[in-house]
């Protein structure tokens, strides 16, 4: 007897069944919430019952006498795996980026950068704020190569964030390869720079531009941007549309290009292999003398396990691998039905 015949019913469903599964539910929140000019408020309201449900992937695993079922809590948009994966990848980030300093901000003399701080706003009478969000990334696509075409190579880390109103604006690091901009002190005491205006041509509409002293300054300037606005238990009003938004139009937390995106590869690389970890390890980081292969076999909200929402990671006994099953079979006969 074959190993599949052995296993309950949602083991031999095939993967791509799945696979369609999510896409069919995506294309259905796109019809629904984006095409019909949703407002803020109702896309928070969507984005709520979204997170809210605590939901886990099952991976099956044949250990060669028994298969084994696992539930793997998956990381959500604002949930508590989500905020430590991305903040993870950030301080990594942040950590192996090269600590450069410019100038000294208490000098009197001249001063000059390679950094600036730039943010990014849109004009509310230019678009609505849906055609804002959806057009933000191929519209700072264009800024980039913009200031790349004036002042050469240029690395850049960049993060979203909302207004109250529901308009997205940009706070970004450029770190420029070989570009040197001189510095001034406004009347606020800020660090400005005097090719303001060459690089604001880039832009639509408003855009402020700071010189930054250091790297590690603009970094950390960064995370507390980045870090509030990833965590739905915790934010505020506006970090709560930031989440929302982000999720509704698929922004990322952050992006990154240049040397910026090579230190980011170079870490999630080493994260995944490490020459600590040469080997396979299971899900409790313990290594594995023989290696195994994990399937995808589909998602399910927690109450299906029965686990508790701080539960990451768990094995399964018979009882909730049939809850599983009868869930998964069950989502299955209805997806048959709405398609027939």
């Amino acid at each position: 007897m074959s190993i599949s015949r052995t296993l309950p019913f949602f083991l031999r469903c095939d993967f791509w069944v799945d696979y369609l599964l999510r896409q069919w539910f995506l294309s259905a929140f796109l019809r629904d919430y984006l095409q019909f000019n949703y407002s803020v408020p109702e896309i928070v309201e969507r984005y709520f019952e979204w997170v809210n449900v605590v939901t886990y992937m099952i991976l099956s695993c044949w250990n060669g006498s028994e298969n084994e079922v696992f539930a793997v809590k998956c990381a959500k948009r604002g949930n508590d795996v989500y905020r430590s994966r991305v903040s993870r990848r950030f301080a990594g980030l942040c950590s192996r980026a090269e600590d450069l300093v410019f100038f000294n901000p208490k000098d009197r003399g001249a001063k000059k950068t390679r950094a600036l701080w730039v943010t990014l706003t849109n004009d509310t009478k230019r678009c609505s704020f849906g055609e804002a969000w959806r057009n933000v990334g191929i519209e700072f696509n264009r800024f980039m190569a913009y200031v790349r075409k004036k002042f050469g190579n240029v690395s850049c880390c960049r993060v979203f964030e909302s207004f109250e109103n529901g308009y997205p604006h940009i706070h970004c690091i450029l770190l420029f390869e070989s570009t040197w901009f001189s510095v001034f002190r406004d009347t606020k005491g800020q660090f400005r720079v005097h090719s303001k205006k060459v690089i604001a041509r880039g832009w639509h509409s408003n855009i402020d531009v700071k010189g930054m002293h250091s790297l590690a300054g603009g970094f950390s300037y960064q995370k507390k941007y980045l870090l509030k606005n990833i965590d739905a238990e915790k934010a505020d009003s506006k970090a709560l549309k930031t989440l929302a938004l982000c999720w509704a139009y698929r922004k990322r937390a952050f992006s990154v290009s240049g040397r910026f995106r090579q230190l980011l590869s170079d870490l999630i690389w080493d994260m995944h292999n490490s020459n600590r970890q040469l080997h396979q390890v299971t899900l409790e980081k313990g290594i594995l003398v023989r290696e195994y292969r994990f399937y995808v076999l589909g998602f399910v909200p927690a109450d299906v396990v029965r686990l508790k929402e701080d539960v990451w990671f768990e094995k399964l006994d018979s009882e909730r691998v049939k809850s599983v099953d009868d869930f998964l079979a069950g989502s299955m006969r209805a997806w048959m039905q709405k398609i027939n």
